[in-house]
């Protein structure tokens, strides 16, 4: 499944998952755009962890709830590598807020990251896809997408309407050899191994119940499943949504 000659753009790629996905699909050889929001740190951290790896990596500030800032970024993206050819949306805000207490703030700064950012990343790269005849877009969402919870109104919302987006942009972007996927993780162990106790085990074993698989997913299953969907190895899957959560939505 190798990227060679690919470019990706991962949103919040500053830790977690967004890192290791980063990581992942540099180790398969392409050149990567990591995008934090604010912390020019943790984005040139990663991107140096990418070139370590061999391949070119830019490390980009921009918020996804902002088209300006968005279309900056893949303007600076496009003046590095040329193209776009992948992009994987995973950047995401969640909080809790009573719905009586929810303030229109509150649901708009949700919905912004959550949905209108897939939106903003997906216009302004779907060019440069269509240009080239190829493209990947991955959209990461949560179960929240699927299953409620209170005091997560603005995030089951958001999360529901990316889904949307996604169906809607398989059938419309297909043609162009545009493949386009959502990802649902679930309940990941994200505690770096300097900072495990007593402590983070016992909360990661009550996090872990009702779990079949029994266990916390790894930021990297999630992001060895980006890079297979980003491949040459998926070219008859658009449209679909695949459940990386150790079974904690099964149908």
């Amino acid at each position: 499944m190798t990227l060679e000659g690919k470019v990706a753009l991962v949103t919040g790629a500053g830790r977690n998952i967004g890192r290791a996905t980063v990581l992942e699909l540099a180790r398969r050889g392409a050149d990567v755009v990591v995008n934090t929001r604010s912390n020019r740190d943790e984005a040139e951290a990663v991107a140096a962890e990418a070139e370590a790896l061999g391949v070119k990596a830019l490390p980009v500030l921009a918020d996804v709830g902002d088209q300006q800032q968005v279309n900056a970024m893949v303007d600076k993206a496009l003046a590095q590598f040329g193209k776009i050819d992948i992009l994987i949306n995973n950047a995401g805000l969640r909080e809790r807020a009573p719905i009586l207490e929810m303030t229109l703030d509150q649901w708009r700064a949700v919905l912004a990251v959550n949905l209108d950012g897939p939106f903003f990343t997906c216009q302004a790269v779907i060019p440069s896809m269509i240009e080239n005849g190829w493209g990947r877009i991955i959209n990461v969402s949560g179960l929240q997408a699927f299953k409620g919870r209170a005091e997560w109104a603005h995030v089951s919302a958001s999360k529901m309407g990316a889904l949307g987006l996604t169906r809607a942009l398989s059938a419309e972007l297909a043609e162009h050899g545009i493949l386009v996927n959502h990802i649902v993780p679930g309940a990941y162990d994200t505690t770096p191994a300097h900072a495990q106790s007593t402590q983070a085990t016992r909360t990661n074993e009550q996090r872990a119940a009702g779990i079949p698989v029994g266990r916390l997913g790894y930021p990297e299953e999630l992001a060895k499943t980006c890079a297979f969907l980003a491949s040459d190895d998926a070219s008859f899957i658009t449209g679909q949504t695949i459940h990386v959560n150790g079974g904690a939505l099964a149908y």
